[in-house]
C-alpha cells in the first residue's frame, strides 16, 4: 500500500460514514444495557444489606426482650447469688448466639451467670470495663463494645438493662452477652456469595462483628479510609477495596437500634458478572462488523492502488540515484498517461543536471586555484562539484568526494549543516541560509571550522536543483576569539573576586577597628582598676581581634598572590635585626604559653636583599605555629646559616609534630589537619601563604616533622645575601625630625563611623596641643578644611556622600588645602585602592583596625614635619 492513497482514503471515508452511525447506535444500546445491569446489581447488594440488617435487628430485639423479662423478676433484684443462679441456670442455651446471661451488681461485681465461672477462677468484676461503665450510665437498654468474655473466653458484646429493686432504686444490671464470632459465622454469613463480607459497626466506628475473619476485626476501629468513603457516601453504594484488600460493591444501611450500621460487600467479579458478559458480547459483535468492513475496504483499495505503487517505486528509485529508472507505461487507463508524464519530467530533470555539470566544468579551473572552498550540492545530497581546495584541506581525493557519500567523509556525525538534510527536503522549495558556520573533519581526524556562504542553485528554468556554497577556513580566527572571550571571562571573574574581597575587608575591618581600638583603650585607661580575671578577659578580646585582623590580611595576601598582583618590595636589610624583631614580637605569646623562644646559635652578620615585610611575615607565622602547637616547657629556636649567596633559616620546635598524612595536606588552604576541634585558634592558611610568599621571594620552604618529636621548617633564599650597606632611617615612610615636647597642631578627621571617631578622639586626647576637628561626610570635611586649614587631615575612603578619591581631588585642587598632608585612613586594604589613593595625592595610606603605636608615631611625625615647614607665627 502507498503511505498516502487517494482511493484508499475515499473508500475508508465512505466506510466510516456508513458504519459510524451503526456503531454509535450499537454502542449506545450497550451503554444503556450496562447501566441497567449495574443499577440492578447495586440494588441487589443494597437489598442483601437490608436483609442482613433486619436479622441483626431481630436478634437485638429478641435479646432485649429476654433481659427485660429477667430484669422484671423481683428475686433477681435481691442480688442473692443462689436465687440468681437458680433463675438463670440453663437459660444461656435458649439461643446458640448467646454466650451467657449475667446479673451484675452496681459496683461491677458479677452476682451470677447462666454459665458460671470455674470454681478456681477469681471473683469476676466488670467495674473498669468500658461496656459496664457505659451501661451503668445509661437509663435504658445498652449495647456495649466488644470485650473478651471472662467466662466464655471469646469476644462478646453485652445487651444490658438496668436492674431495680421494689422501690425503683437501681441495684445493678441484667446483661445477655452475644458470642460475636458465632454471630458472624451463623448470622452474618447466611446468603453471602463467595468472597462477600458483612460488617457491623457501632456509632463509634468500632467493628462489632464481621464475616469473614471475625477474630481479626472484632473490637478494632474501622480504617480511616473506610470512614472517609462512608462519610462521602453515607447512604449510597460504592465500589472500593475493602479492609482486606478485596475490591467489592459495598452498601451501608442502618440497623435501627443502638446506632449500629451494617455494610454488606459483594465482590465486583460476582456483582458485575452478568453485565460484563453482555457487554463483551456486544463488543464482539461490533468488532466483527468493523473487521469485515475494513477487510472489504482494504481489498478494494489494494486493487486500485497497484498502479500507484508502481509509480511510487519508480519515484523512490530515481530519488535514490538510479538514473536509468523509468515508469511502466503499460499501466491501465489514466495511469498510463501519468507514467508518460512522469518519465518526461525525469528526462527534463536529468537534462538540466547535465547542463549544470557542463557549466561547472567551465568555471572549475578558475576555482581550483583559490584557498576558498567551492562546492555545488544537489537536492539529493550528492556533491556535484568541489574545487581542489576541499581536497587539499580534507586529504580526500576529488574522486572519493564526488563518487561517494561525501557527507560521511568530511562532516561529523552530529553535524547540523544544511548539506546533511538535503535528501529529506528534495523536490520542494526551502529557504537557503545565506550564512552558516560548520565543521569539516579531515582525513587524519582534525576538525576545521568553515564559514559557509550559501546561495540557491537553480536550473535554466528557475527550478531549485541544489545549493552552491563558498567556504572560508576560520579555525584560527575562531580559536583566537574563543581564547579572547575566555580571557575576558577570567578577568571579569578575577575583578569580581577583587571587588568582593575589597568589600569584605572593609566591612570586617570597620567593626574590628572598634573591637581592637576600645580594647586597647580599656587596657590603657582602666588596667589598674580591673582585677586579674577582668584584665585576662579584656586581653582575650584584644587577642581575638588581632587574630581576626591577621586572618583578613592572610586571605587578602592569598588572593593577591593567586591573581599575580602582590608586590614584592626589595630592600637591603640586616638579618640579625630582622630575626631580633621576630623574637621580640613573638615573645608575649611564648611567655603566655610557657614556651622558650631563643636563637639556636649566633646569627650571621650579613645583609639581605629581600622584602623585609614579607620575610618577617613568614618567620612570624612559623614561630607562631611552633608556639601554638607545642607543650608547656617546650622551645622554639631560630637558626640561620649562609652558604655562598644562599641563606637558610631554620625554625625548630619540640612540639606535637605531624604525621606523614598531615604533611601531605600541609599546604592545602583552610585545612587544619584534624586540629580544628582543639583549643588552638586558626584557619589553616598560614603555611600555604608562607610557602607562596617564600617562592615569590625566590626561595623555597621544606618541612621535616614527626608525631611527638616536633617540627623543623627550613626557609631557603637563593641569591638573597647582599654586600650592600643597610638602609638608613631616612628611607622610612615618616622621617623623625628633631623636636622637643609633645606634638601640636590641628587635625581634621573626616569619618562617618562614630566608633572610629571616638577611638581617634581618645588617642589624640593625650596631647593637649592637638586640636581635633570632626566631619561626618565628605562635603562637610572639604568645607572645614578650607575654613580651618588644618595641619593634618585623616580621611576615611568610604563616606556616605563622596568617595575618598573625590575628597582628595577637591583638597588638592584648592590652593588653601593643596599642601596639607592627607592620610587615607580606611578599612580597605586592597592594593588597587591604596595605589589609587596615593595617585590622587594621599600622603600615606593607613589601614584599620588602628594599631595605636604606629598611628600615634605617624601622626606625631606628620605634625612635626608640618610645623617645621610652616612654623607658627
Amino acid at each position: 500500500m502507498l503511505r498516502s492513497g487517494y482511493f484508499f482514503g475515499r473508500l475508508l471515508a465512505a466506510a466510516v460514514a456508513l458504519l459510524a452511525p451503526l456503531v454509535a447506535l450499537h454502542g449506545y444500546t450497550l451503554y444503556q444495557q450496562n447501566e441497567r445491569a449495574e443499577a440492578l446489581a447495586y440494588r441487589s447488594v443494597t437489598e442483601r444489606a437490608m436483609d442482613q440488617a433486619k436479622g441483626v435487628e431481630a436478634l437485638l430485639h429478641r435479646t432485649k426482650k429476654l433481659v427485660d423479662v429477667l430484669a422484671a423478676r423481683a428475686d433477681l433484684a435481691t442480688l442473692d447469688p443462689q436465687r440468681c443462679a437458680d433463675v438463670l441456670g440453663g437459660m444461656a442455651t435458649t439461643d446458640p448466639l448467646y454466650a451467657n446471661l449475667l446479673v451484675v451488681a452496681a459496683d461491677g461485681a458479677l452476682v451470677c451467670a447462666a454459665v458460671p465461672p470455674a470454681r478456681d477462677q477469681p471473683a469476676v468484676t466488670f467495674a473498669g470495663q468500658p461496656w459496664f461503665i457505659a451501661a451503668a450510665a445509661a437509663d435504658g437498654p445498652s449495647l456495649g463494645r466488644p470485650f473478651p468474655g471472662p467466662i466464655a473466653k471469646a469476644p462478646v458484646s453485652a445487651v444490658s438493662v438496668p436492674l431495680r429493686d421494689a422501690s425503683g432504686k437501681r441495684v445493678g444490671l441484667v446483661a445477655a452477652t452475644i458470642q460475636l464470632v458465632r454471630f458472624a459465622d451463623l448470622q452474618l454469613s447466611q446468603g453471602l456469595p463467595p468472597g462477600g463480607s458483612v460488617t457491623v459497626v457501632d456509632e463509634h466506628d468500632i467493628v462489632l462483628s464481621r464475616f469473614p475473619d471475625p477474630n481479626r476485626w472484632i473490637g478494632q476501629p474501622t480504617p480511616r479510609s473506610v470512614q472517609t468513603i462512608r462519610k462521602e457516601s453515607p447512604h449510597g453504594v460504592v465500589v472500593v477495596p475493602g479492609a482486606d484488600g478485596v475490591t467489592r460493591v459495598y452498601a451501608t444501611v442502618p440497623v435501627g437500634v443502638h446506632g449500629l450500621r451494617l455494610a454488606a460487600g459483594v465482590p465486583t467479579d460476582y456483582v458485575f458478572a452478568s453485565p460484563r458478559a453482555a457487554r463483551m458480547q456486544g463488543y464482539v459483535v461490533a468488532g466483527l462488523t468493523i473487521l469485515l468492513a475494513t477487510v472489504l475496504t482494504f481489498l478494494l483499495a489494494r486493487a486500485l492502488a497497484r498502479p500507484l505503487q508502481s509509480l511510487g517505486r519508480t519515484a523512490k528509485d530515481w530519488a535514490s540515484g538510479a538514473r536509468g529508472t523509468r515508469a511502466d507505461e503499460r499501466l491501465p487507463g489514466e495511469f498510463r498517461t501519468l507514467a508518460r508524464e512522469f518519465n518526461a519530467m525525469i528526462d527534463a530533470r536529468e537534462a538540466s543536471e547535465a547542463r549544470l555539470v557542463e557549466s561547472e566544468r567551465r568555471y572549475a579551473a578558475m576555482l581550483d586555484g583559490v584557498d576558498l572552498l567551492a562546492i555545488n550540492v544537489a537536492l539529493d545530497g550528492r556533491l556535484l562539484y568541489a574545487n581542489d581546495a576541499l581536497s587539499r584541506l580534507t586529504g580526500w581525493s576529488s574522486g572519493e568526494l564526488l563518487n561517494g557519500d561525501w557527507t560521511r567523509l568530511v562532516l561529523p556525525p552530529d553535524s547540523t549543516d544544511i548539506f546533511v538534510g538535503l535528501r529529506t527536503m528534495a523536490a520542494r522549495e526551502f529557504p537557503v541560509p545565506p550564512r552558516q558556520d560548520g565543521i569539516i573533519v579531515t582525513r587524519d581526524g582534525r576538525k576545521r571550522r568553515i564559514r559557509w556562504s550559501n546561495a540557491p542553485l537553480r536550473s535554466a528554468g528557475g527550478d531549485l536543483i541544489g545549493i552552491t556554497s563558498i567556504g572560508e577556513d576560520v579555525t584560527e580566527r575562531h580559536e583566537a576569539e574563543l581564547a579572547r572571550q575566555a580571557s575576558a571571562r577570567a578577568e571579569a571573574a578575577n575583578q569580581a573576586k577583587t571587588e568582593f574581597l575589597a568589600h569584605m575587608s572593609h566591612e570586617l575591618r570597620t567593626p574590628l577597628n572598634a573591637v581592637l581600638g576600645f580594647s586597647q583603650l580599656l587596657q590603657l585607661e582602666t588596667g589598674s582598676r580591673l582585677d586579674d580575671t577582668q584584665r585576662h578577659h579584656l586581653g582575650l578580646i584584644h587577642l581575638a581581634g588581632v587574630q581576626l585582623r591577621s586572618l583578613i590580611d592572610d586571605v587578602l595576601d592569598v588572593s593577591q598572590i593567586e591573581s599575580g598582583r602582590l608586590a614584592i618590595n626589595l630592600e637591603t636589610v640586616d638579618l640579625a635585626g630582622l630575626i631580633e624583631d621576630v623574637l621580640k614580637l613573638s615573645s608575649p605569646n611564648a611567655e603566655a604559653e610557657h614556651i622558650r623562644l631563643e636563637n639556636a646559635g649566633p646569627i650571621p652578620a650579613i645583609m639581605l636583599r629581600t622584602d623585609p615585610v614579607r620575610l618577617r611575615q613568614v618567620l612570624l607565622n612559623l614561630v607562631s605555629n611552633g608556639i601554638k602547637y607545642n607543650r608547656a616547657g617546650g622551645h622554639v629556636r631560630i637558626a640561620a646559616r649562609a652558604q655562598g649567596d644562599t641563606l637558610e633559616i631554620d625554625v625548630n620546635d619540640n612540639g606535637l609534630g605531624m604525621s606523614a598524612d598531615q604533611l601531605g595536606q600541609l599546604y592545602e588552604p583552610f585545612n587544619r589537619l584534624g586540629r580544628e576541634r582543639g583549643p588552638v585558634a586558626g584557619m589553616g592558611i598560614g603555611m600555604a601563604l608562607s610557602r607562596q610568599l617564600v617562592r615569590l621571594l625566590g626561595g623555597d620552604m621544606l618541612v621535616d616533622s614527626a608525631p611527638g618529636r616536633g617540627t623543623r621548617v627550613t626557609v631557603t633564599l637563593k641569591g638573597a645575601i647582599s654586600r650592600s650597606a643597610p638602609l638608613t632611617a631616612s628611607s622610612t615612610a615618616f622621617p623623625t625630625p628633631q623636636r622637643h615636647g609633645e606634638p601640636s597642631g590641628t587635625v581634621l578627621y573626616i569619618e562617618d563611623n562614630a566608633a572610629n571617631t571616638l577611638i581617634v578622639q581618645e588617642l589624640l586626647a593625650q596631647w593637649p596641643g592637638v586640636h581635633l576637628l570632626l566631619a561626618a561626610d565628605g562635603r562637610t570635611g572639604i568645607a572645614m578644611a578650607r575654613q580651618s586649614a588644618p595641619d593634618l587631615v585623616l580621611l576615611d575612603m568610604r563616606l556616605p556622600d563622596l568617595h575618598g578619591i573625590e575628597v582628595l581631588a577637591a583638597l588638592r585642587t584648592e590652593p588653601l588645602t593643596a599642601t596639607i598632608p592627607v592620610v587615607s585612613l580606611s578599612a580597605s586594604a586592597m592594593p588597587e585602592e591604596v595605589d589609587a589613593a596615593r595617585a590622587a595625592g594621599a600622603t600615606a595610606y593607613w589601614t584599620k583596625p588602628i594599631d595605636f603605636a604606629p598611628f600615634l608615631k605617624g601622626v606625631s611625625n606628620l605634625l612635626a614635619k608640618r610645623s617645621t615647614r610652616f612654623p607658627p607665627g
